[in-house]
């Protein structure tokens, strides 16, 4: 399923692309819903709901909104935040701006000009949604496959996605708002997300150590002796909060009989 959220502080421009995403969804093999249309962007935040793992939502914004909180490149930023996955577009009659999508590191998938011909905007709109729905669905068949080959994890950057193999992973760390630090046996990278989002993903011989690390336990190479400091097989050092050592220690005496 793909859930479409629009926002333009123009009424008229909003029904426009409105009904014409609703045509073109018509023609699409993938179920689309629009799930919010509206002049608010505070409205689109609260409508967002909770990111599923067979859904992806696709955001049609215009950048000059007259909002005294957020504009239309705020907005966007507080959506990454909350749906580091998601589709951006961009609707919007101020070519000018385009260089500030990059500026911000939104990865917003497309940027589209308003024009007076409702024909050229509904070739474009249709081609943008198009192109979502089959980026959409071979991430949805790629995900498939390696479930069912191999157990791995997607990872989602501004610039890139990638998959790692559950006994790769080593461990993960809280490096900024909504980014992680991914340590791999063969490679250290960055990805949008949060710790909660991969607990849910993981097995159990991961572990929340600490409210900013994650850690691979059969990789753990030693400790200090209360467990405040965990030494992994490649170096990495973490820390283990006060109240996670007893169950830590326990778990890798389990891990380790």
């Amino acid at each position: 399923m793909i859930n479409i959220f629009i926002c333009d502080d123009s009424i008229q421009h909003l029904e426009n692309i409105k009904e014409i995403i609703k045509a073109g969804t018509l023609f699409l093999d993938t179920p689309m819903n629009i799930k919010q249309a509206t002049t608010s962007p505070k409205s689109l935040l609260e409508a967002m709901g909770q990111y599923k793992d067979d859904e992806t939502n696709v955001y049609f914004l215009d950048i000059d909104l007259a909002d005294r909180q957020y504009d239309g490149l705020q907005l966007a930023v507080a959506i990454r935040e909350r749906d580091p996955l998601g589709f951006i577009v961009f609707v919007t009659s101020h070519v000018e701006f385009g260089f500030l999508t990059f500026e911000y590191k939104l990865g917003a998938f497309d940027y589209i000009v308003k024009t007076a011909d409702s024909d050229i905007l509904r070739s474009k709109i249709f081609a943008t949604i198009k192109a979502i729905e089959k980026r959409w669905n071979t991430k949805v068949s790629s995900s498939k496959e390696w479930q069912q080959t191999s157990r791995k994890i997607r990872f989602v950057s501004d610039y890139e996605e990638k998959y790692v193999g559950l006994e790769e992973i080593i461990a993960m760390e809280v490096i900024g708002n909504h980014k992680l630090q991914v340590v791999t046996k063969h490679q250290i990278f960055e990805c949008n997300s949060s710790l909660g989002n991969f607990e849910k993903q993981l097995p159990e011989y991961f572990f929340r150590c600490h409210r900013s690390y994650i850690i691979n336990l059969k990789e753990v190479e030693s400790k200090s002796r209360t467990a405040e400091e965990v030494v992994m097989t490649n170096g990495f050092v973490v820390q283990c909060a006060k109240r996670q050592q007893k169950k830590f220690l326990e778990l890798i005496k389990m891990i380790n009989s």
